[in-house]
Protein backbone atom coordinates (compact mmCIF):
# COMPACT_ATOMS: atom_id res chain seq x y z
CA UNK A 1 0.00 0.00 0.00
CA UNK A 2 1.19 3.18 -0.74
CA UNK A 3 2.25 6.09 1.67
CA UNK A 4 0.06 9.22 2.34
CA UNK A 5 2.06 12.04 1.28
CA UNK A 6 2.08 14.72 3.98
CA UNK A 7 2.66 17.94 2.73
CA UNK A 8 3.99 19.44 6.35
CA UNK A 9 3.17 23.95 7.01
CA UNK A 10 5.34 25.44 9.05
CA UNK A 11 6.91 29.02 9.10
CA UNK A 12 5.09 31.80 8.07
CA UNK A 13 4.14 35.80 8.04
CA UNK A 14 4.32 35.92 11.77
CA UNK A 15 5.46 37.05 15.06
CA UNK A 16 5.48 33.30 16.33
CA UNK A 17 7.14 32.27 12.63
CA UNK A 18 10.24 30.55 14.73
CA UNK A 19 7.97 28.55 17.28
CA UNK A 20 6.34 27.34 13.82
CA UNK A 21 9.73 26.19 12.98
CA UNK A 22 9.44 23.84 16.16
CA UNK A 23 5.96 22.58 16.09
CA UNK A 24 6.55 21.73 11.80
CA UNK A 25 10.02 19.67 12.49
CA UNK A 26 8.88 17.94 15.64
CA UNK A 27 5.43 16.64 14.27
CA UNK A 28 7.86 15.45 11.15
CA UNK A 29 10.09 13.94 13.62
CA UNK A 30 6.99 11.85 14.85
CA UNK A 31 5.23 10.75 11.80
CA UNK A 32 4.98 7.17 11.23
CA UNK A 33 7.19 6.37 8.26
CA UNK A 34 5.46 3.41 7.78
CA UNK A 35 2.36 5.35 7.00
CA UNK A 36 3.01 8.77 5.66
CA UNK A 37 5.91 10.07 3.61
CA UNK A 38 6.84 14.04 5.17
CA UNK A 39 7.43 16.73 2.54
CA UNK A 40 8.55 20.08 4.56
CA UNK A 41 7.16 23.23 3.01
CA UNK A 42 8.78 26.09 4.82
CA UNK A 43 6.79 29.31 4.29
CA UNK A 44 9.44 32.46 4.75
CA UNK A 45 9.04 35.65 6.01
CA UNK A 46 8.06 37.00 3.09
CA UNK A 47 5.26 34.61 2.22
CA UNK A 48 7.34 32.28 0.00
CA UNK A 49 7.45 28.69 -0.29
CA UNK A 50 10.13 26.55 0.04
CA UNK A 51 11.17 22.43 0.29
CA UNK A 52 14.04 20.45 0.01
CA UNK A 53 15.62 18.09 2.05
CA UNK A 54 17.80 20.72 4.36
CA UNK A 55 14.86 21.71 6.22
CA UNK A 56 14.71 18.37 7.96
CA UNK A 57 17.89 19.60 9.92
CA UNK A 58 17.32 22.39 13.12
CA UNK A 59 20.82 23.28 12.76
CA UNK A 60 19.89 25.31 9.18
CA UNK A 61 17.53 27.57 11.18
CA UNK A 62 17.22 30.64 10.31
CA UNK A 63 17.55 29.60 6.65
CA UNK A 64 20.12 31.91 5.54
CA UNK A 65 20.84 32.77 1.48
CA UNK A 66 23.50 29.41 1.32
CA UNK A 67 21.09 26.79 2.35
CA UNK A 68 18.16 28.77 0.46
CA UNK A 69 19.97 28.08 -2.89
CA UNK A 70 19.71 24.55 -2.30
CA UNK A 71 16.10 24.58 -1.36
CA UNK A 72 13.12 24.86 -4.07
CA UNK A 73 11.00 27.08 -4.22
CA UNK A 74 7.21 25.78 -4.65
CA UNK A 75 3.70 27.02 -5.14
CA UNK A 76 0.32 26.00 -4.82
CA UNK A 77 -0.99 24.66 -8.56
CA UNK A 78 -4.75 24.73 -8.64
CA UNK A 79 -6.58 24.41 -11.66
CA UNK A 80 -5.72 22.61 -15.16
CA UNK A 81 -8.21 19.78 -14.18
CA UNK A 82 -5.62 19.51 -10.71
CA UNK A 83 -6.97 15.75 -9.46
CA UNK A 84 -4.59 16.03 -6.60
CA UNK A 85 -2.67 18.44 -4.34
CA UNK A 86 0.33 19.97 -6.44
CA UNK A 87 3.12 21.92 -5.68
CA UNK A 88 4.42 23.49 -8.44
CA UNK A 89 8.08 24.30 -8.23
CA UNK A 90 9.11 27.77 -9.89
CA UNK A 91 11.81 26.68 -12.43
CA UNK A 92 11.94 27.99 -15.65
CA UNK A 93 13.68 25.25 -17.18
CA UNK A 94 11.70 22.17 -16.15
CA UNK A 95 8.12 21.64 -14.72
CA UNK A 96 8.45 19.68 -11.43
CA UNK A 97 5.71 18.57 -9.74
CA UNK A 98 5.56 17.31 -6.14
CA UNK A 99 2.16 15.46 -4.87
CA UNK A 100 0.32 14.82 -1.85
CA UNK A 101 -2.59 14.12 -0.25
CA UNK A 102 -2.90 16.08 2.81
CA UNK A 103 -1.46 18.96 4.44
CA UNK A 104 -0.71 19.55 7.94
CA UNK A 105 -0.85 22.76 9.55
CA UNK A 106 1.85 23.78 12.07
CA UNK A 107 1.54 27.25 11.26
CA UNK A 108 1.43 29.67 15.19
CA UNK A 109 -0.25 33.06 14.87
CA UNK A 110 -1.19 35.34 11.96
CA UNK A 111 -1.06 34.11 7.57
CA UNK A 112 -1.63 30.33 9.33
CA UNK A 113 -3.45 29.73 12.64
CA UNK A 114 -5.71 31.99 11.97
CA UNK A 115 -8.02 30.74 9.33
CA UNK A 116 -5.89 32.21 6.05
CA UNK A 117 -4.31 29.20 5.12
CA UNK A 118 -7.63 26.82 6.44
CA UNK A 119 -9.62 29.30 3.59
CA UNK A 120 -6.84 28.81 1.08
CA UNK A 121 -6.91 25.40 1.43
CA UNK A 122 -10.49 24.79 0.96
CA UNK A 123 -10.37 27.11 -1.67
CA UNK A 124 -8.15 24.96 -3.90
CA UNK A 125 -10.03 21.93 -2.65
CA UNK A 126 -7.58 20.05 -0.29
CA UNK A 127 -7.30 18.07 2.66
CA UNK A 128 -5.63 20.02 6.02
CA UNK A 129 -5.39 19.52 9.30
CA UNK A 130 -6.70 21.12 12.54
CA UNK A 131 -9.57 23.74 13.30
CA UNK A 132 -11.57 24.61 10.20
CA UNK A 133 -11.59 28.07 8.81
CA UNK A 134 -14.44 30.08 11.09
CA UNK A 135 -12.87 28.17 14.11
CA UNK A 136 -9.54 29.12 13.76
CA UNK A 137 -10.34 32.65 13.03
CA UNK A 138 -12.58 32.88 15.71
CA UNK A 139 -10.04 31.17 18.57
CA UNK A 140 -7.12 33.58 17.23
CA UNK A 141 -9.61 36.46 18.10
CA UNK A 142 -9.48 37.22 22.21
CA UNK A 143 -12.26 39.65 21.57
CA UNK A 144 -14.32 37.19 19.77
CA UNK A 145 -13.66 33.82 21.75
CA UNK A 146 -14.74 35.96 25.08
CA UNK A 147 -18.07 36.94 23.42
CA UNK A 148 -18.96 33.65 22.54
CA UNK A 149 -18.04 32.48 25.71
CA UNK A 150 -20.66 34.58 27.09
CA UNK A 151 -22.93 33.72 24.94
CA UNK A 152 -22.46 29.82 26.22
CA UNK A 153 -22.15 31.10 29.82
CA UNK A 154 -18.82 30.25 30.12
CA UNK A 155 -17.02 32.66 32.89
CA UNK A 156 -14.60 34.97 31.57
CA UNK A 157 -12.10 38.21 32.37
CA UNK A 158 -14.47 41.53 31.51
CA UNK A 159 -12.06 43.64 29.95
CA UNK A 160 -12.14 46.86 27.84
CA UNK A 161 -10.80 46.59 24.03
CA UNK A 162 -9.08 49.28 22.18
CA UNK A 163 -8.25 49.26 18.25
CA UNK A 164 -5.86 51.46 17.16
CA UNK A 165 -6.62 54.46 15.08
CA UNK A 166 -6.09 53.54 11.38
CA UNK A 167 -6.30 57.13 10.66
CA UNK A 168 -3.94 58.83 12.64
CA UNK A 169 -0.29 59.56 11.03
CA UNK A 170 0.54 60.19 15.38
CA UNK A 171 -1.17 57.51 17.48
CA UNK A 172 -1.99 59.50 20.75
CA UNK A 173 -2.96 56.70 23.41
CA UNK A 174 -3.19 59.49 26.20
CA UNK A 175 -6.30 60.38 24.12
CA UNK A 176 -8.09 56.56 23.65
CA UNK A 177 -7.38 56.11 27.39
CA UNK A 178 -8.48 59.39 28.47
CA UNK A 179 -12.10 58.45 29.38
CA UNK A 180 -11.05 54.88 30.78
CA UNK A 181 -11.48 53.87 34.27
CA UNK A 182 -9.33 51.24 35.83
CA UNK A 183 -8.15 49.94 38.72
CA UNK A 184 -4.94 49.21 38.50
CA UNK A 185 -2.54 46.97 37.90
CA UNK A 186 -3.65 45.55 34.41
CA UNK A 187 -2.68 42.93 31.93
CA UNK A 188 -2.67 44.40 28.44
CA UNK A 189 -2.66 41.72 25.78
CA UNK A 190 -2.51 41.34 21.87
CA UNK A 191 -5.87 40.32 20.49
CA UNK A 192 -5.15 38.15 18.11
CA UNK A 193 -1.41 36.97 18.69
CA UNK A 194 -0.36 33.91 21.41
CA UNK A 195 2.41 32.46 22.74
CA UNK A 196 2.16 35.01 25.39
CA UNK A 197 3.68 37.94 23.00
CA UNK A 198 3.70 41.41 24.21
CA UNK A 199 1.49 40.67 27.58
CA UNK A 200 2.69 43.63 29.23
CA UNK A 201 1.51 44.33 33.15
CA UNK A 202 1.09 48.48 33.67
CA UNK A 203 0.76 49.27 37.62
CA UNK A 204 -0.27 52.96 36.62
CA UNK A 205 -1.25 54.97 33.34
CA UNK A 206 2.18 56.05 32.79
CA UNK A 207 3.14 51.74 32.38
CA UNK A 208 0.01 51.68 30.68
CA UNK A 209 0.86 54.11 28.07
CA UNK A 210 4.02 52.66 27.55
CA UNK A 211 2.72 49.64 27.03
CA UNK A 212 -0.17 50.34 24.44
CA UNK A 213 2.55 51.77 22.31
CA UNK A 214 4.43 48.90 22.38
CA UNK A 215 1.75 46.47 21.68
CA UNK A 216 0.05 48.62 19.30
CA UNK A 217 3.50 47.56 16.99
CA UNK A 218 2.34 43.72 16.59
CA UNK A 219 -1.58 44.28 16.80
CA UNK A 220 -4.12 46.78 15.63
CA UNK A 221 -6.11 45.29 18.51
CA UNK A 222 -5.28 45.37 22.05
CA UNK A 223 -7.15 44.07 25.15
CA UNK A 224 -6.97 45.76 28.89
CA UNK A 225 -8.09 42.93 31.40
CA UNK A 226 -7.48 43.01 35.51
CA UNK A 227 -4.58 41.67 37.02
CA UNK A 228 -5.88 38.28 39.00
CA UNK A 229 -4.04 38.17 42.13
CA UNK A 230 -2.57 34.74 43.50
CA UNK A 231 -2.27 33.51 39.65
CA UNK A 232 -2.18 30.06 38.49
CA UNK A 233 -2.98 29.36 35.01
CA UNK A 234 -4.67 25.89 33.57
CA UNK A 235 -4.28 23.86 30.11
CA UNK A 236 -6.44 21.75 28.48
CA UNK A 237 -6.78 20.29 25.42
CA UNK A 238 -9.76 18.98 23.48
CA UNK A 239 -10.20 17.00 20.18
CA UNK A 240 -12.12 14.16 18.13
CA UNK A 241 -10.75 10.61 18.99
CA UNK A 242 -11.07 8.20 15.91
CA UNK A 243 -14.39 6.93 16.76
CA UNK A 244 -15.80 10.78 16.77
CA UNK A 245 -16.30 11.30 20.26
CA UNK A 246 -15.12 14.25 21.89
CA UNK A 247 -12.32 13.63 24.40
CA UNK A 248 -9.96 15.93 26.81
CA UNK A 249 -6.75 15.32 27.81
CA UNK A 250 -5.16 15.92 31.53
CA UNK A 251 -5.16 19.34 32.90
CA UNK A 252 -1.54 21.06 33.31
CA UNK A 253 -0.54 24.30 35.64
CA UNK A 254 2.14 25.57 33.55
CA UNK A 255 5.09 26.68 36.09
CA UNK A 256 5.34 30.50 36.27
CA UNK A 257 8.12 32.68 37.24
CA UNK A 258 6.41 35.37 36.87
CA UNK A 259 2.61 36.98 37.63
CA UNK A 260 2.07 35.07 33.68
CA UNK A 261 3.23 32.34 31.68
CA UNK A 262 6.26 34.43 29.42
CA UNK A 263 7.50 33.38 25.78
CA UNK A 264 10.48 32.94 27.47
CA UNK A 265 8.78 30.33 30.28
CA UNK A 266 7.52 28.79 26.92
CA UNK A 267 10.49 28.37 24.71
CA UNK A 268 13.62 28.93 25.64
CA UNK A 269 16.30 27.59 28.42
CA UNK A 270 17.40 30.32 31.40
CA UNK A 271 20.09 28.08 32.96
CA UNK A 272 22.74 30.61 31.74
CA UNK A 273 23.18 33.98 30.70
CA UNK A 274 22.61 33.41 26.94
CA UNK A 275 19.53 32.25 26.15
CA UNK A 276 18.72 28.98 24.04
CA UNK A 277 16.24 27.34 22.03
CA UNK A 278 15.09 24.07 23.96
CA UNK A 279 16.64 20.94 22.96
CA UNK A 280 14.46 19.96 20.16
CA UNK A 281 16.74 17.05 18.10
CA UNK A 282 14.50 15.03 20.43
CA UNK A 283 10.96 15.19 21.80
CA UNK A 284 11.60 16.60 24.93
CA UNK A 285 12.43 14.22 27.73
CA UNK A 286 9.74 13.68 30.22
CA UNK A 287 11.92 15.40 32.45
CA UNK A 288 12.10 18.49 30.93
CA UNK A 289 8.24 18.53 30.30
CA UNK A 290 7.82 17.98 33.98
CA UNK A 291 10.21 20.29 34.85
CA UNK A 292 7.51 23.05 33.56
CA UNK A 293 4.55 22.16 34.45
CA UNK A 294 2.31 20.41 37.23
CA UNK A 295 -0.07 17.45 35.50
CA UNK A 296 -3.29 16.96 37.39
CA UNK A 297 -3.01 19.51 39.82
CA UNK A 298 -5.12 19.94 43.20
CA UNK A 299 -8.37 21.09 41.41
CA UNK A 300 -11.66 21.23 43.41
CA UNK A 301 -14.10 19.06 42.37
CA UNK A 302 -15.85 22.01 40.85
CA UNK A 303 -12.78 23.81 39.03
CA UNK A 304 -12.33 20.19 37.59
CA UNK A 305 -15.44 20.08 35.71
CA UNK A 306 -15.82 23.88 34.61
CA UNK A 307 -12.57 23.24 32.87
CA UNK A 308 -13.47 19.94 31.51
CA UNK A 309 -17.15 21.06 30.32
CA UNK A 310 -16.11 24.48 29.40
CA UNK A 311 -13.43 22.99 27.16
CA UNK A 312 -16.12 20.52 25.07
CA UNK A 313 -18.85 22.93 25.43
CA UNK A 314 -16.64 25.35 23.24
CA UNK A 315 -14.83 22.86 20.94
CA UNK A 316 -18.34 21.62 20.53
CA UNK A 317 -20.15 24.99 19.17
CA UNK A 318 -17.22 25.76 17.40
CA UNK A 319 -17.90 22.66 14.95
CA UNK A 320 -15.38 19.80 16.95
CA UNK A 321 -12.76 20.13 14.57
CA UNK A 322 -8.90 20.19 15.21
CA UNK A 323 -7.40 19.56 18.36
CA UNK A 324 -7.04 23.27 20.37
CA UNK A 325 -5.59 23.61 23.58
CA UNK A 326 -7.46 26.11 26.10
CA UNK A 327 -5.88 27.97 28.49
CA UNK A 328 -8.09 29.32 32.10
CA UNK A 329 -6.90 31.64 34.74
CA UNK A 330 -7.30 31.06 38.31
CA UNK A 331 -6.94 32.77 41.27
CA UNK A 332 -5.87 29.69 43.90
CA UNK A 333 -6.55 31.48 46.80
CA UNK A 334 -10.24 32.11 45.99
CA UNK A 335 -10.53 29.33 43.76
CA UNK A 336 -12.35 32.03 40.88
CA UNK A 337 -11.51 30.68 37.42
CA UNK A 338 -11.99 31.86 33.81
CA UNK A 339 -11.52 30.71 30.78
CA UNK A 340 -8.43 32.94 28.84
CA UNK A 341 -7.58 31.69 25.49
CA UNK A 342 -8.03 29.17 22.86
CA UNK A 343 -4.84 28.09 20.87
CA UNK A 344 -6.19 26.39 17.63
CA UNK A 345 -2.77 25.00 16.57
CA UNK A 346 -0.70 24.88 20.05
CA UNK A 347 2.88 24.46 19.78
CA UNK A 348 4.22 20.52 19.64
CA UNK A 349 0.52 20.28 19.49
CA UNK A 350 0.19 19.77 22.98
CA UNK A 351 1.12 16.10 22.87
CA UNK A 352 2.59 16.32 26.62
CA UNK A 353 -0.89 16.63 27.61
CA UNK A 354 -2.77 13.37 25.83
CA UNK A 355 0.64 11.42 26.51
CA UNK A 356 -0.22 12.33 29.95
CA UNK A 357 -4.45 11.32 29.68
CA UNK A 358 -5.72 8.88 30.61
CA UNK A 359 -5.93 7.99 27.33
CA UNK A 360 -2.15 7.75 26.72
CA UNK A 361 -1.82 8.92 23.25
CA UNK A 362 1.58 9.91 22.55
CA UNK A 363 3.03 12.49 19.57
CA UNK A 364 3.28 9.52 16.41
CA UNK A 365 -0.52 9.02 17.58
CA UNK A 366 -1.48 12.49 17.98
CA UNK A 367 -0.22 12.80 14.42
CA UNK A 368 -2.09 10.00 13.19
CA UNK A 369 -5.30 10.72 14.96
CA UNK A 370 -4.94 14.39 13.74
CA UNK A 371 -4.21 13.27 10.19
CA UNK A 372 -7.21 10.90 10.32
CA UNK A 373 -9.63 13.51 11.42
CA UNK A 374 -8.41 15.76 8.67
CA UNK A 375 -8.95 13.61 6.19
CA UNK A 376 -12.56 12.75 7.18
CA UNK A 377 -13.42 16.40 7.40
CA UNK A 378 -12.61 17.08 4.38
CA UNK A 379 -14.54 14.35 3.04
CA UNK A 380 -17.15 15.07 4.60
CA UNK A 381 -17.65 18.79 3.03
CA UNK A 382 -16.69 17.28 -0.40
CA UNK A 383 -19.74 18.01 -2.36
CA UNK A 384 -20.55 17.95 -6.03
CA UNK A 385 -22.23 21.21 -6.87
CA UNK A 386 -25.80 20.43 -9.00
CA UNK A 387 -27.89 23.74 -9.21
CA UNK A 388 -31.22 21.49 -9.73
CA UNK A 389 -30.62 20.29 -6.46
CA UNK A 390 -31.20 23.79 -4.89
CA UNK A 391 -33.36 25.32 -7.47
CA UNK A 392 -30.90 27.78 -8.26
CA UNK A 393 -31.05 27.51 -11.95
CA UNK A 394 -30.98 30.32 -14.04
CA UNK A 395 -28.55 29.42 -17.38
CA UNK A 396 -29.87 26.95 -19.17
Amino acid sequence: MSKIKVAVFFGGKSFEHDVSILTGLQSIQVMDITKYEPIPVYVDKDGLWWTGLELFNIKNYPIKQKIKSKLKQVYLKIGDNITKPTLQIKNKFFNNKILFDIALLSFHGSYGENGSMQGLFEIANIAYTGADVLSSSVYMSKNITKKICRELSINVLNDISLTKPSNEEFLDVKKLINDLTLDYPVFIKPANLGSSIGIYKASNQKELTTSLLEVFKIDDEVIIEPYVENLVEYNIAVMKNNAGEIITSVIEQPNNKDDYLTFEDKYLSSDSSKKKVANITAIPSDELIESRRIFKPTLSKEQETFIITSAKKLFQAMGATGSPRIDFLSNKKTGEIWLNEVNPIPGANAFYLWQNSDYKINYTELIDIMIENGMKNYKKKEKNIDLKISSSVIFK
